[in-house]
């Protein structure tokens, strides 16, 4: 049992499709939370004490919430807590899946991201930030401290938002292709057909294949690489639409308010400002449906921040503020 079970079962019962086992682990769940008056639970007391009344009172059919919005965030800390006194797992930052295969000796002791049901925000080691797509696969170590290089493995679609370091560079090994950051907002798909695909929002990258150097790529550029001919087409592209898988509901993984900002700034295509650096480094965890507007999610964040915003919908703009 992990937090993200906890926070899939919570999404399931706002939906109104938890079996009772589901919902028998919620009401465990949030018996505990009660015992810890210092934690924000992410359900109203009214969908609380209607789940506890249909569990007690032998109710089997379908459970149907409370329609609630506001009070699906909480700290990650929160989140681990939760985990740990009801099952006993201590809380980890990150996802952990059994490997299938054994790894390479290289990267065997490293952390493994597989989101299944929706994409999944996470925070690296750096303070770098990556959107994984469901269905696909991060590798990278606990930590970056003492290694010459940030290396990660990608299998699949995932978008890097990445901590410049000039003296400790960031590479994504994905596909037969080493991308090299240059402090950068970049997109990186591999296929099953063997074609791999680097497409820059922001910044630039230098991209590498086993053999040579297959040139570098700015903002509104993407590279195209048959991983079994050996071939890359270089294209200059009109400007970046966010692609549809990073449209998708999304799990924001223990990430900090200016991570979760910058990945907004691309799903919205507005610009973000937090006023104060305590509010931009405050971690979380919560939901976001791919039917949420950009208000909604302005609203629910700020409300657990205890922040306001303004939202200047001609110059596309927020502000994030203490008051």
């Amino acid at each position: 049992m992990d937090q993200e079970y906890l926070l899939e079962i919570l999404k399931k019962y706002r939906q109104g499709i938890t079996t009772d086992e589901e919902a028998q682990f919620l009401l465990q769940s949030y018996d505990a939370f009660d015992a810890q008056p210092d934690i924000t639970p992410m359900l109203t007391s009214g969908e609380r004490e209607q789940l506890k009344h249909r569990i007690h009172t032998g109710i089997l059919e379908q459970i149907t919430p409370v329609p609630a919005v506001h009070h699906r965030i909480i700290p990650w800390r929160r989140i681990a807590a939760a985990v740990l006194l009801v099952t006993g797992l201590a809380g980890t930052a990150f996802i952990l899946f059994q490997q299938k295969k054994p790894l390479p000796a290289t990267i065997a002791s490293q952390t493994i991201v597989r989101p299944e049901n929706e994409n999944n925000l996470i925070a690296l080691p750096d303070g770098s930030s990556v959107l994984v797509s469901a269905g696909s696969s991060l590798q990278y170590p606990p930590s970056f401290e003492g290694l010459p290089r940030r290396e990660v493995y990608l299998q699949g679609k995932a978008l890097f938002t990445v901590e410049q370091r000039h003296s400790q560079p960031f590479i994504v090994n994905a596909g037969g292709l080493q991308t090299t950051v240059l402090g950068t907002t970049f997109e990186v798909a591999t296929q099953q057909t063997g074609e791999v695909k680097v497409t820059v929002t922001r910044g630039r990258v230098r991209v590498n294949d086993k053999r040579r150097s297959l040139g570098e790529l700015s903002a509104n550029e993407q590279m195209v690489y048959d991983s079994r001919e050996g071939d890359a087409q270089h294209l200059q592209l009109p400007s970046l639409a966010p692609p549809a898988w990073q449209q998708e509901d999304m799990l924001f993984d223990d990430v900090t308010l200016k991570q979760a900002a910058q990945l907004l700034e691309d799903r919205f295509h507005v610009t973000i400002a937090i006023a104060n650096e305590q509010l931009r480094q405050q971690r979380f965890s919560t939901i976001v449906l791919k039917k949420e507007s950009l208000s909604q999610i302005l609203h629910s964040i700020c409300t657990f921040h205890k922040a306001g915003y303004t939202l200047d919908s001609i110059k596309r703009s927020v502000i994030i503020y203490k008051p």
